[in-house]
This record gives structure tokens, sequence and C-alpha cells, in this order.
């Protein structure tokens, strides 16, 4: 097929990981300049955050500039497919790539339902809407009928796997008791808090000036993705996957990230979990930072069975939740219109 993607393309970015994913699969992949940003140019997408959420309230033409480039581009591909993976624009923007080409143009959200904005991703006319959470795919369905399907986040093994050997610079660098990979906000860093006596790494390139918390001098300042995240999460002996408050009914990308590389982890329990990772057997939950601690200080203690965890939800991952496995299924049910809402077994 000939698929256009328009998001933000940088080392393990969502839209980046579906479009290599996608070209893997044999299908001819475009990618939109108009979501487009420099490898590694961290600035300009904190500038393009705040364009979108305050400037564009106050001058609309600043967030449709952006837009404009998608249309044209459709214009000039005549794709079959457009992916927008996460980003939100203007529902008249839907509208107008439906009229620049014959295409279907889907929606697959990466982020919690917080992250919704200005609502556009519910007014937008498109074809198929995915969510990685049961809770927000119920509600578009039931309350607004839309054409919504559950469709979780996912690995890649291209680089989310064991890597074939750790240096001894790469033990020091990233060797440590337990790491985590992702931004730092108050719920993290509360639930990070009993460990600061640890040997603890936190990978993410700026901690917030406005958390005071002893957590964030673990911060690394460093953004890790592909084959130096699985690097990193290998190389602790724990990866602690706090889920963000918001994921009700669904499960973070660090979940199949964590289990793609090999890495054992201990994660917030979610009522839907037991679908993707099996707990206690392929992964290690908790309820609490109490049950948190007591069971950091169990799995330290004892490395042959973090390690036969970590190896059953490394088979599982790779067999069943990787980008091909879901892109697979998207496509299957915006070109079939399938009935069914869960990729589960």
């Amino acid at each position: 097929m000939k698929i256009l993607v328009y998001g933000q393309v940088y080392p393990d970015s969502f839209a980046r990981n579906i479009i290599v994913t996608l070209e893997d699969m044999g299908h001819t992949v475009f990618r939109s300049r108009a979501g487009d940003m420099d490898v590694g140019t961290r600035r300009f997408w904190l500038l393009k955050y705040w364009l979108y959420n305050y400037a564009g309230k106050l001058m609309p033409s600043l967030e449709r500039k952006a837009e404009d480039t998608l249309i044209q581009e459709v214009a000039d591909l005549q794709p079959e497919l457009v992916i927008i993976p996460g980003e939100q624009p203007h529902p008249a923007i839907i509208r107008a790539i439906k009229r620049a080409a014959k295409c279907k143009v889907v929606q697959w959200m990466s982020d919690q339902l917080t992250s919704f904005g200005r609502q556009y991703i519910l007014a937008a006319d498109y074809d198929a809407l995915f969510f990685k959470d049961e809770y927000v795919v119920q509600f578009a369905r039931e309350k607004l009928e839309k054409p919504a399907y559950f469709l979780p986040q996912a690995c890649n093994p291209k680089w989310h796997h064991r890597p074939a050997a750790l240096s001894e610079a790469d033990r020091k660098k990233y060797g440590c008791d337990l790491t985590v990979a992702g931004n730092l906000y108050w719920y993290r860093a509360l639930m990070l808090e009993p460990f600061v006596g640890y040997n603890m790494k936190v990978w993410g390139a700026n901690a917030p000036r406005w958390l005071e918390s002893p957590v964030t001098r673990f911060y690394q300042h460093h953004y890790v993705a592909e084959e130096e995240k699985a690097k990193a999460m290998t190389a602790a002996k724990i990866v602690m996957n706090t889920m963000h408050y918001a994921e009700i009914l669904g499960c973070n990308l660090r979940l199949f990230e964590t289990a793609g590389c090999g890495a054992f982890q201990i994660v917030d329990w979610r009522p839907n979990l037991y679908k993707f990772l099996e707990p206690e057997r392929e992964v290690v939950t908790f309820h609490s930072r109490r049950e948190l601690k007591e069971k950091v200080d169990y799995y330290l203690a004892h490395d042959e069975e973090r390690q036969a965890i970590a190896d059953r939800a490394y088979a599982r991952a790779h067999a069943e939740h990787t980008y091909r496995h879901r892109l697979t299924q998207l496509l299957e049910w915006t070109f079939n219109d399938s009935p069914i809402i869960s990729t589960t077994r």
C-alpha cells in the first residue's frame, strides 16, 4: 500500500516505529514533513508544544501552517491511507485530506486521555480511531458512536531486543539496581522516593525545574532510545514501570518495550494487564509503595527468579506484541470494518 504517516519522527518515536515497520512489511511509506522534526532537536519539540497549546489559541494561523503542508502532501502523493499517530489536527484538516485524496484517515493515539487537549480527536471524521485504553474505546463507541478500536502499543524487534553483549563501558554507564526511562512528574517521583538510597538511574533529557524531589538527583540528563534503550534496560537489575494514573484500562508503552528488551520489570497493576503479560509470571506488579518496596528488595536478592520472569516476558512480547502485530490488525480493521474491539486472545 501507499501510506503517509503524519507524526514527529525522532529516535524511537511512535511515528518512527510505525514507519520502519510498515516499510519492513513491504509498504511504500511517506514521512510527512508537516509533523517532522530534526533528529535530536528537543528544543524544536518544546517550541512546537508551546505553539500548539498556547500561541495557536491566539493566532490560529500558526498551527494551521503545518496542517496546510500536510494537505498539499496528500494531494501530491495520493496515498491510500494516512496514519496520524498521536498528533491532533483540527477536524477541518481531516475533511480537507479526504477531499484531496480518496484515502482512509486513521488516528492511533499513543497517549492517555489526559492528553486529548481540545479533543479534536473526538470531533474529527476519522475512518478509524485506535486507542490503547479500553475505557476510551468503550466511551467513544457508546457515547459518540465512533469507529473506535482497542490497539495497545508494542515493541519493535529491530531495536527492542537483548543486546548481543554489554561491554565494560556499557555496564559502567547503564548498570544499576533500579532504572526508569521517561518523563519525571510528581506521581512517578513520589513512587521512587523510597529508593533514594539505592543505586538508581533515571533516563531522560531534563527533570522539570518545578519538581522539588530528591529523585531528581538520579536524573542522567540523557535521552535513551532504540539500541541504547535496550542497553539501559538490560544493564539494570529492575526496570521500574510506574504507569501514569490516567492509564485506566490500558497499559503504557514501557510495558512492551521493557519486555521486548528482555529486561525484568515491576509495574503498576492494571485490571487488563493479564491480557498482555501474566502477572507474577511474566511481569511483577504492585498496588502500593509499601508493596513496591517489598518486591524490589525481594527481587534484588533473587537473580534467578528475575531472569526467569524476564525470559518469559521476552518470549511473549516478541510472539504477540510487536509493531508488526499491531499494524497488521490496524490495516485489517481499517479496510475490513471488523466489529472486534480487542486484540487479546
